[in-house]
């Protein structure tokens, strides 16, 4: 018997479990996997941290194929940059941010970010803004759901239920 896990809701607990965590650890998030297998029993898994990217996320792939997982949701820190024409700010030099990386860039936004998929081939993306004040603790922005009409995903950690790849 198949569980359906709706990957809104998925993603808004992984987003509570998030702001727990980032207080416990002091103002940091790191790569955590919420994987479920089809009759509703949840595994966490961190990544394996060889050092190559790459091979960890075909470690924690080969992992999910070998445990049966059919839904997972993803979370850790990144930068992101909005790149949209009408975001009311400067235009992006997307050839810089290609060679430099967003990570070296002014105007980036420090996010923790939640990437949730299925094997029926659906994903959900989310966010929430890391805020560092000057003075206090940092603390976590409410979430926001992005719109996937809107979005282009790739990369490494989209698709990571699709196996053939």
């Amino acid at each position: 018997m198949s569980k359906v896990i709706d990957l809104k809701t998925l993603i808004e607990f992984a987003s509570t479990q998030a702001e727990k965590l980032f207080r416990k650890q002091g103002g940091v998030i790191y790569p955590l996997y919420h994987c479920i297998k089809p009759n509703g029993e949840s595994a966490i898994l961190s990544p394996p941290g060889v050092g190559d990217k790459n091979l960890d996320v075909a470690m924690v792939k080969a992992w999910m194929q070998i445990n049966d997982i059919s839904t997972v949701c993803f979370m850790d820190e990144a930068y992101i940059l909005d790149t949209r024409k009408n975001s009311g700010g400067p235009e992006i030099d997307m050839e810089r941010v290609n060679r430099e990386g967003i990570r070296n860039h002014p105007d980036r936004r420090e996010v923790v970010m939640f990437s949730a998929e299925n094997r029926d081939g659906e994903m959900l993306t989310a966010r929430r803004f890391i805020l560092r004040p000057e003075i206090g603790r940092p603390t976590l922005a409410p979430l926001v759901i992005d719109d996937m009409a809107e979005l282009k995903s790739g990369g490494r950690m989209v698709g990571l239920l699709n196996w053939e790849k």
